[in-house]
């Protein structure tokens, strides 16, 4: 798979460093520049990028504005940002990550390993907090399904079950007495008493599984 990585950073030599370094990690990348915010949001708008790395000195301008740029892009909403910071810059790396950044990679520290293990752990935090998204929406479906259900069948199905086992067990009262009864009749009829009271039960957890999620 072909990235596209995206680096901004005001200093072209910080640029150079951070290609070569990439080239040789072994990746697969299609590589683009910035140099400033608005060069930034001008290629945003023309690519959609996998990887972007966001210097956060940039002069004028600041990494966690073009980091919010990044992230509030409609275009952009798979690209994983990564900030680059100097060593005395760590306070802001991590209020970086606060603030939606993947990851951050260190200056003076930048190697072909740190490259590769901040992109391969930026790329498996993305993954898993898409799980974890995905699995919330489910559950968010989920729960609508089983609160519509109670709200319009709930009630129905209580006293629906309610009225059957009156019913079954007055049935059963009645032909116990009977000595001729064939003794499966009553054995089915003792089943479907069980089998009311099993989704009376059913329906007395789910009210209450909601009754939980609401607190």
């Amino acid at each position: 798979m072909r990235l596209k990585v995206l680096t901004l950073d005001d200093d072209n030599a910080d640029r150079m460093r951070l290609i070569r370094i990439c080239e040789k990690s072994g990746m697969n990348f299609e590589y683009y520049e910035a140099d400033s915010v608005d060069a930034l949001r001008s290629l945003l708008n023309c690519e959609t990028f996998d990887i972007v790395f966001l210097d956060h000195n940039l002069g004028g301008d600041s990494g966690l504005e073009a980091l919010r740029l990044v992230i509030s892009h409609e275009d952009q909403t798979g690209a994983i940002p990564i900030m680059v910071t100097g060593s005395d810059d760590l306070k802001i790396a991590m209020n970086a990550m606060r603030s939606g950044c993947a990851d951050y990679l260190v200056k003076e520290e930048l190697t072909v390993a740190s490259l590769t293990k901040s992109v391969a752990t930026a790329v498996e935090r993305r993954m898993l907090y898409a799980e974890i998204s995905a699995s919330k929406v489910v559950n968010r479906e989920i729960n609508d399904v089983v609160e519509r259900f109670m709200l319009t069948c709930g009630p129905d199905i209580r006293d629906i079950l309610k009225n059957a086992i009156k019913k079954v067990r007055g049935m059963k009262a009645l032909m116990q007495s009977d000595d001729t009864l064939d003794p499966l009749i009553l054995s089915d009829l003792t089943l479907l008493e069980r089998g009311c009271l099993d989704v009376t039960t059913f329906v007395d957890d789910l009210d209450s599984v909601l009754h939980r999620l609401r607190c």
